[in-house]
């Protein structure tokens, strides 16, 4: 996929999840998500893929200026590139394990973050899919999956204690009201767990508990039928 705004018009992205790389991105690397989740290949030929990527992506050459733009250095420049690049030839013969990159001429001759060392990206281009730790590697495994219990957890725990999947809970009608009925169920839930927090927290002299979401047994004699149990009658 290629931009086609600005000075980030030849720079490219992965089709899943959209980081700036190097307009030489091998196919193979560009779509090995889609093409672990249309089976074309296995998880450990993904997670290679994944791993061998990182060296085709732009890296940030300083951060962001007071307009959120960033500058964003070309994998083969700078005194440590992650590529070797014919175009660049100060990358070759720097580590022979580096990946060589295979340019493919075009018409218009090389993309200009080619010719360059680093272009300037405005925060209005490719935002919207940006994200700061590549995908698959393991920084983003480590957050994501953290972040992602922490909200499968709380949407569970707020459809069993506030029920905001049953609209019926919310008897009128429109987009709008219901929103604003489920921002007071989903700010209660919050207030409820917050609740919870502070009674398992250390108070006069007390030792600090963990909760529990165990229901606490009834006493078998205050429900059970008179005379049901061995030593009971309807009396007791």
């Amino acid at each position: 996929m290629r931009k086609e705004q600005h000075q980030a018009e030849h720079a490219r992205q992965s089709e899943e999840e959209r980081p700036w790389y190097c307009p030489n991105l091998p196919q193979a690397l560009t779509t090995a998500t889609a093409d672990l989740l249309t089976k074309k290949i296995d998880k450990h030929t993904w997670r290679a893929r994944v791993d061998a990527r990182a060296s085709y992506r732009l890296r940030p050459k300083a951060a962001p200026d007071h307009r959120g733009a960033r500058r964003m250095l070309c994998p083969a420049a700078g005194t440590h590139p992650t590529v070797a690049c014919p175009v660049k030839r100060r990358s070759l013969g720097r580590d022979p394990r580096l990946p060589l990159i295979d340019v493919t001429p075009t018409p218009a001759g090389h993309p200009e973050v080619c010719r360059r060392e680093s272009l300037t990206f405005t925060r209005d281009i490719g935002i919207r899919h940006w994200q700061e730790l590549d995908h698959g590697l393991a920084p983003w495994v480590h957050h994501y999956f953290r972040l992602r219990n922490r909200v499968e957890h709380f949407n569970g725990y707020a459809k069993d204690h506030e029920a905001i999947e049953r609209s019926r809970t919310r008897r009128i009608r429109g987009i709008a009201a219901q929103s604003l009925l489920l921002c007071f169920q989903i700010a209660h839930a919050n207030h409820r767990k917050l609740a919870s927090w502070l009674d398992t927290l250390q108070t006069d002299g007390l030792p600090a508990r963990r909760p529990s979401n165990r229901h606490k047994l009834k006493n078998p004699r205050d429900w059970t039928p008179g005379g049901y149990l061995s030593g009971t009658t309807s009396e007791n």
